[in-house]
């Protein structure tokens, strides 16, 4: 069974990855939105998303399963809310590069996290699949990366920050489906942008597009999170993930023509490659097992 929740997990979390690398492809899309609009209504398709995987799995035992994740259940919820809020609000302030840069440091926070509150020793290989897997990102934004807009560059450390916490709470009581903590959290974002958004008027095209987003991109992504963090631990969780800067990309490419430097694919073959590692090492060792 531990053979069977880890291919789970690892294959959940990777999914997870490439469904949130379409994001950087939906923004270059959207027309006229806002970010706090496009944070905002793609929260409602998010929760729906959520809600849906809640109802079909507990069916009459729903209510029971809101009751069941408890206190940490509504601090996940804050934590992916107020993620959320850092996100859009660092990166109005900084660039894509610098963005996408520091939040690929999750794998790093979320071994720490990992080691201080769970007790968990990061093995050797995980850290080396970590630190080259930082190399390779370093390698991707080494060209863009800027120094002045350093009160976005804070703010968006708060993104891989808040993960690595979710992570780590959400692998400390893995018997726990903290699916509704996810349908939380988009409640959350929505109630903030109903509060802080001055004007609601969009156009049918962003509307539509953000919809989709927030099911497709964001709504499936967390869905998998939430389901693969519960059986890997959150360093290894955070670093599967890392498909996600490796892939955006690529898709920018694909879609809208953006054409990536010649270092950028250097560096995300870097990372590929360190991830596919210890995947693969990973499942392996569980096979022995």
């Amino acid at each position: 069974m531990k053979f069977n929740n880890e291919i789970l997990g690892a294959l959940c979390l990777i999914a997870a990855g490439f469904f949130l690398s379409f994001g950087g492809l939906f923004i270059r899309l959207v027309e006229d939105a806002s970010t706090m609009q496009i944070t905002s209504y793609r929260a409602v398709t998010f929760s729906l998303v959520a809600l849906l995987y809640i109802i079909l799995k507990f069916k009459s035992r729903t209510p029971e399963a809101f009751k069941n994740i408890g206190s940490k259940g509504i601090l996940i919820a804050f934590i992916i809310g107020l993620s959320n809020v850092f996100f859009v609000f660092g990166m109005s302030n900084t660039s894509v590069a610098n963005a996408v840069f520091i939040m690929s440091t999750a794998p790093l926070w979320a071994a720490l996290a990992s080691y201080i509150f769970l007790k968990k020793i990061v093995g050797t290989k995980t850290i080396i699949a970590i630190f080259g897997s930082m190399i390779g990102i370093g390698i991707m934004f080494s060209q863009g990366f800027q120094s002045t807009n350093n009160i976005g560059n804070i703010i968006i450390l708060g993104v891989p920050i808040c993960f690595a916490i979710q992570l780590t709470l959400i692998n400390s009581s893995s018997q726990i489906d903290f699916m509704p903590a996810t349908f939380l959290s988009g409640i959350f974002v929505c109630i903030l942008g109903i509060v802080f958004i001055p004007d609601h008027s969009i156009n049918n095209h962003d509307l539509f597009l953000i919809l989709f987003m927030g099911a497709f991109q964001v709504g499936l992504g967390f869905v998998l999170i939430t389901i693969g963090s519960r059986y890997i631990p959150p360093h290894r969780a955070a670093l599967y993930i890392l498909l996600e800067p490796v892939l955006a990309p690529i898709w920018a490419w694909l879609g809208v023509g953006e054409i990536p430097q010649t270092i950028a694919l250097v560096g995300g073959l870097i990372v590929f490659a360190f991830v596919t590692w210890r995947i693969i090492d990973q499942f392996m060792e569980a096979e022995k097992n």
